[in-house]
């Protein structure tokens, strides 16, 4: 049973509002805290949000993992594209001709090779006991929205929602050994923590938070982590401290860098 805070947005109006400022999302939030001036000049549109193909193969993956066949038809093409007749190749995505493809298309185009990979991913997971024991219950791309969260109007995005395990997000990763220090490089921890803060205020409940990772390089393995209650705990003080200062740098509309003082090396 669908719970009654899970709205039905659609993915393309949930980034619309977050890029708009009507409500704002993790992402952000996280780039606010790593420079309010950034955050400022791409929230008004004098700089470009960065959309890498890391960031697009990430989203394709989520959708056929997660959201199944219907979804995955909906929103993605698998093609290379048109065929030079000359060489029997595909044309390369620099030229004219994969321009002329891509005006045509409403649905993001996946690469035959990227689907490969994609569904030896998702298999996977799926093969990974713990993941499918996370996944094997529960829904896909579950939206909150807050009119006030600290002060702020908030939405986060859940890739998936377990009652009986909690919040559980799906990352692709290209160094699995090493993913535990890249969800602190990539700050997940804070991403995460602004979820179950949001899910809490409208559910009453806090729940635990799993992460799912799954390997973008052969034999593709799957890996699942826990994020220690404590831990999630400093990244939600964190968070609160940066929307609170969000809210001074709009009252007063200074907008600054993270290096206005001078930084020491002390080491060779």
């Amino acid at each position: 049973m669908k719970e009654p805070y899970f709205l039905d947005v659609p993915a393309k109006q949930y980034h619309a509002d977050a890029a708009s400022g009507r409500y704002l999302s993790s992402h952000n939030l996280a780039q606010f805290r790593a420079c309010p001036l950034t955050y400022s000049l791409m929230m008004t549109g004098k700089l470009k949000r960065p959309e890498s193909p890391a960031l697009a193969f990430g989203r394709a993956c989520h959708v056929y993992t997660l959201e199944g066949h219907d979804a995955w038809q909906r929103d993605f093409l698998v093609s290379d594209g048109p065929i030079n007749e000359r060489t029997g190749q595909a044309y390369q995505r620099t030229s004219q001709k994969w321009q002329d493809f891509m005006a045509k298309q409403s649905k993001e185009v996946v690469s035959c090779k990227e689907f490969e990979m994609i569904e030896q991913m998702a298999q996977s997971v799926w093969n990974h006991p713990d993941a499918k024991q996370l996944l094997e219950h529960g829904e896909a791309e579950c939206t909150i929205r807050v009119k006030d969260f600290c002060g702020l109007p908030v939405q986060v995005r859940l890739d998936w929602f377990n009652g009986d395990f909690g919040i559980v997000d799906l990352k692709t990763t290209s160094d699995l050994p090493g993913f535990e220090s890249e969800a602190r490089k990539f700050g997940y921890g804070f991403q995460l923590a602004l979820y179950r803060a949001v899910l809490e205020k409208v559910s009453g409940r806090k729940f635990p938070v799993y992460l799912i990772a799954s390997e973008k390089t052969a034999p593709y393995r799957a890996a699942t982590f826990k994020y220690a209650d404590e831990v999630l705990d400093l990244a939600e003080a964190e968070n609160e401290k940066a929307i609170a200062e969000l809210i001074q740098c709009r009252e007063k509309n200074e907008w600054y860098t993270r290096f206005r003082e001078t930084r020491l090396i002390d080491r060779i």
